[in-house]
């Protein structure tokens, strides 16, 4: 993960985590999120603010705490937001709030359950979109490295435990790129960065130029 290099340049290139940030908006508008009364959200991940923009105009009274592991304020600092924590989530003692939420994120978590399990003491309701099994495949294929993604079965076994209802959707997201060189820049300054570790001659070697993103998501309610 290296994205507190990047910040600068990250929404230029994340074009997937934009898709994903209004889809993942719109499966809540779809679960009548927006019709319960929300007067805490709490964001983990807010990166420069990328799905906060989305959701923030449509709760305008609610106290916004926002979170990262990086310092990222000067990058949402045109966000009207209350509190802002620095932190790692694994780490963090959630805030009590009405709505806890999360876009391209949970695929860094190293302690999935104990990450939900903790949310489930702090809220009623989680929505959240991440990258699952099959993510990035071209580079797995070709460079032999990958996060372990879960699979979206292995999600909702771990969300049932803890919220009554749980709501999931998937979709695969193609990028098509100029050249192969290109596609991998887009991942340079989104934050994969392993295969930068690799040779000179393989990383030339690497042909492709569509890049495939697997997402879910999930809405879960008590």
């Amino acid at each position: 993960m290296n994205f507190n290099k990047h910040y600068n340049v990250y929404e230029k290139y994340s074009l997937a985590q934009k898709q994903v940030a209004k889809n993942l908006l719109a499966y809540m508008k779809e679960a009548n999120i927006l019709d319960t009364e929300i007067n805490s959200i709490f964001e983990i991940g807010c990166g420069t603010g990328i799905f906060t923009k989305e959701y923030r105009n449509l709760f305008p009274n609610s106290e916004l705490i926002l979170n990262d592991i990086f310092d990222v304020r000067e990058f949402i600092k045109d966000i009207n937001y209350n509190i802002f924590i620095q932190e790692n989530i694994e780490e963090l003692d959630i805030p009590k709030s009405d709505l806890v939420v999360s876009s391209s994120v949970f695929q860094w978590i190293k302690d999935i359950d104990s990450l939900i399990r903790n949310i489930a003491e702090h809220t009623d309701n989680l929505c959240f979109s991440s990258y699952v099994f099959g993510n990035l495949i071209e580079i797995k294929n070709h460079f032999s490295i990958s996060l372990d993604y879960l699979k979206i079965e292995e999600f909702e076994e771990i969300l049932k435990k803890y919220f009554p209802s749980v709501k999931s959707y998937n979709e695969t997201i193609k990028l098509n790129f100029e050249s192969p060189m290109v596609l991998l820049k887009h991942l340079k300054y989104t934050g994969v960065t392993g295969f930068q570790k690799s040779s000179i001659s393989k990383i030339k070697s690497f042909k492709d130029n569509i890049l495939t993103y697997e997402v879910a998501y999930f809405i879960c309610k008590k």
